[in-house]
C-alpha cells in the first residue's frame, strides 16, 4: 500500500512537470512571442518642418534655415552635469554655464527619456567646430533644428508676428508642438499656428533593449503646410517707408472691396527676429515701454475716436430711416447750445444753410448735432452696428478689438448712469465713448462703395486651396437707393472746392473719401478760441482720419489712413493717399 502511494505520487509529479514543460514551449510560445516583437517594436514620431509664409506674389516672408541644437541626455547627476557643461564650455567660450544648469533643469524629469536641449540654432560653421569633440560623449546629441527668419522685419511684423519656444499652455493647444518646441505668439503666426506646425509623421523602429535602433520597418513622412497671403510687400514697404520719412505714426489699410487685404501697416513697429531666439529683458523693456507703442497692431487692435469718418454711415441711416430729409437745407450756425452748454463747430462762424451732401462734404458737425437729436442714439447705434462699427470684422488675426458704439444700455450696464443728450452730440461725430479700429473704417468704407460688408481677410491660400471672399448683404433697400447721396457727398470731400480734402488729393483718376479729425482732450467752455493743431503739444494734438475708396464710378480699392496726433485729416493723410492711389494706378491695381 505504502509503494502505491509513493508511485502514484511520483506519477503525478512528472505528470504536472511534463505539463508544465508543454505549457511554456507550446501553449505560451505565441503569447510571449508576441510580447517580445512588441517590446522590439517601437513608434517614433517626426516633427514637421514649419510651414512656409508666402506674399501674393509667393515672396518668402516667413522661412526656415538649417541650425543645429545641442542636447545632453537626460536625468544627469549634479556633478556629472555640472562636468558636462564645463566641456561645453571649453568648446563655446561664450555661452552661460549658469543659465544652461537651470534650462536642463527646467525641462530634464522622471518622466523624460529624451535628451535635454540646452543651446538652440547653433549655425553650420560653429558644428563644424566642435561636433568632432562632441560626438566622442555619448552624453551629448547634436540634433537639426530651424530657425524662423523673417526678411522684412519691422515692415511686416504687426501682421506675421513671430514664434519662439512654446510654453506649457501651447504644449496643451497642440501634439505636434511637443515635437517642435515653438509656437506663433502673434499675428498670422498666432491665428495660423495649428496649420503651420504641420502634421508629425512616423517611423515604426525595431530597437534592442539598450534603445538602439537596429531596423526601420516603416515610414511616414510629416506634412508641412505653406500659407500665401494677400499682402503685397513692395505696397506695404513702399508705406512703411513714407510713413517712417515723413515721421508719422499710424496706420494704413489697402484694402479691395472684398476684403482681400494688399497692406496693413502699423508704424512705428519692432523687428520680429527679436523674439525668435528670445528676447533680452532690456530689449523687451525697450518696447515695452515705448510711449509710441510700437507692439501694438494698430490697424487691428488700436482704438480711436472715429470722428468725422462716421458722418457717411449716420447720414445714410438717417436718409433712410424716413425722419430725415437729405435734401432739406437746415440752418448751422457755429454752435449748438443745451443745457447751459455749447457744442462747437469746427468752423466758428458756421456753415449756413445746409444739406446732406454739404453736411458729409464740410463735415458739418452742427448738421450733425440736429441729425443725432432727431434720429437717436439708439436707433443710430443699432445700425451703425451692422455697418461694421462696435463689433469684430472677423479679419483672421489675433487681438482685434471690438470697439465701441455707444447708446443708453451700453452706459448704463458701464457705468451704471443714465445717458445724456449731450453725449449723443459727442458720438454723432465720432467723440465721446464712441471707439474704433482703422481696419473697422476701412470696412465701412468699403461698405458704402460697394453696397455690401466684406470679412477683410490676409491668407489668400493654404497650400492650393483658395480662401473665398466673404460679403454680406447688411442694407435695407432704402439704404441701397440713398447710398448715391452718400458717395456723391464723399466725391465732393476729395474733388469739390470746400470740400474738407480736396486741396491735398493728387490721384490720377477721381476718388471719393471722409476726412476726420478726432480730438484727444476736451476743450473747457471758457476758450473761445481754440489753438491750432500745431501749436498744441504733440499728444494733446487730435488724430487725423482719411477713408477712401477709388476709382469713384467703379470701387474697386479702399485706402483708410489714421496718422496718430497728425491734426487735421485732409492736410495730415491727403499726400499719404495720394501716393498710394498713385503706386497702385501704376502697378496695375486699377483696371
Amino acid at each position: 500500500m505504502r509503494s502505491k502511494i509513493v508511485i502514484t505520487f511520483i506519477f503525478l509529479f512528472f505528470l504536472i512537470l511534463i505539463y508544465r514543460i508543454y505549457d511554456l514551449s507550446i501553449l505560451s510560445y505565441c503569447k510571449y512571442n508576441k510580447l517580445a516583437r512588441e517590446n522590439k517594436e517601437k513608434t517614433v514620431l517626426l516633427p514637421p518642418i514649419r510651414g512656409i509664409i508666402f506674399d501674393r506674389f509667393n515672396k518668402p516672408v516667413a522661412f526656415n534655415k538649417l541650425r543645429f541644437d545641442i542636447a545632453l541626455k537626460p536625468h544627469l547627476k549634479k556633478n556629472i552635469l555640472k562636468e558636462k557643461i564645463d566641456f561645453l564650455k571649453q568648446l563655446v567660450p561664450d555661452i552661460n554655464e549658469t543659465k544652461l544648469i537651470k534650462t536642463y533643469k527646467m525641462y530634464d524629469s522622471l518622466y523624460n527619456h529624451k535628451p535635454v536641449t540646452i543651446l538652440q540654432y547653433m549655425d553650420e560653421n560653429t558644428i563644424y567646430k566642435i561636433e568632432p569633440f562632441l560626438s566622442i560623449d555619448e552624453d551629448f546629441y547634436i540634433l537639426p533644428s530651424y530657425l524662423r527668419e523673417y526678411p522684412y522685419k519691422e515692415v511686416l511684423a504687426n501682421v506675421l508676428g513671430y514664434v519662439s519656444r512654446a510654453n506649457i499652455n501651447d504644449l496643451k493647444n497642440n501634439s505636434v508642438i511637443s515635437l517642435t518646441q515653438i509656437s506663433g505668439k502673434r499675428g498670422v503666426e498666432k491665428y495660423y499656428d495649428n496649420i503651420l506646425q504641420g502634421e508629425a509623421g512616423e517611423k515604426k523602429v525595431i530597437v534592442n533593449a539598450r534603445n538602439i535602433i537596429l531596423k526601420t520597418l516603416n515610414v511616414k513622412k510629416p506634412i508641412t503646410h505653406n500659407i500665401t497671403l494677400s499682402i503685397d510687400t513692395n505696397l506695404q514697404t513702399f508705406i512703411y517707408n513714407l510713413l517712417k520719412k515723413e515721421n508719422k505714426r499710424g496706420a494704413v489699410v489697402v484694402m479691395k472691396t472684398n476684403g482681400e487685404i494688399l497692406a496693413l501697416v502699423s508704424y512705428p513697429s519692432y523687428d520680429d527676429n527679436l523674439f525668435v531666439k528670445g528676447i533680452s529683458v532690456d530689449k523687451w523693456n525697450k518696447l515695452l515701454f515705448d510711449i509710441y507703442n510700437p507692439l501694438l497692431n494698430k490697424p487691428v487692435s488700436g482704438l480711436y475716436p472715429p470722428g468725422s469718418t462716421v458722418k457717411p454711415a449716420e447720414g445714410l441711416i438717417a436718409a433712410a430711416s424716413g425722419k430725415w430729409n437729405p435734401w432739406k437745407k437746415i440752418e448751422c450756425p457755429g454752435y449748438i447750445e443745451i443745457g447751459g452748454r455749447k457744442f462747437r463747430d469746427w468752423k466758428p462762424s458756421g456753415h449756413g444753410k445746409t444739406d446732406l451732401i454739404k453736411a458729409i462734404k464740410r463735415s458739418v458737425d452742427t448738421y450733425y448735432y440736429q441729425l443725432g437729436l432727431k434720429i437717436g442714439i439708439n436707433y443710430l447705434s443699432k445700425n451703425l452696428k451692422k455697418m461694421g462699427f462696435g463689433k469684430k470684422t472677423g479679419i483672421d488675426l489675433p487681438n482685434e478689438k471690438t470697439g465701441i458704439v455707444p447708446d443708453k444700455k451700453w452706459k448704463v450696464n458701464k457705468y451704471h448712469q443714465p445717458w445724456f443728450i449731450g453725449e449723443t452730440l459727442n458720438a454723432v461725430i465720432g467723440q465721446g465713448y464712441f471707439l474704433a479700429t482703422p481696419l473697422q473704417v476701412a470696412v465701412n468704407t468699403a461698405l458704402i462703395a460697394s453696397g455690401k460688408l466684406p470679412k477683410p481677410f490676409l491668407v489668400e491660400k493654404i497650400d492650393n486651396n483658395i480662401k473665398k471672399p466673404v460679403l454680406k448683404d447688411v442694407l435695407s433697400k432704402k439704404e441701397k437707393r440713398s447710398l448715391w447721396i452718400i458717395r456723391k457727398g464723399m466725391w465732393e470731400v476729395c474733388n469739390s472746392p470746400g470740400g474738407t480734402a480736396t486741396r491735398h488729393i493728387h490721384t490720377p483718376f477721381p476718388i471719393a473719401g471722409k476726412t476726420g479729425t478726432a480730438q484727444v482732450y476736451s476743450i473747457p467752455q471758457a476758450v473761445k478760441k481754440r489753438k491750432r493743431e500745431d501749436e498744441l503739444a504733440y499728444f494733446k494734438r487730435s488724430h487725423a482720419w482719411l477713408s477712401t475708396y477709388g476709382p469713384y464710378r467703379k470701387p474697386q480699392l479702399v485706402v483708410t489712413v489714421l496718422i496718430e496726433h497728425g491734426g487735421h485729416g485732409g492736410s495730415a493723410a491727403g499726400d499719404i493717399v495720394s501716393k498710394i492711389y498713385t503706386w497702385l494706378y501704376k502697378k496695375g491695381y486699377i483696371k
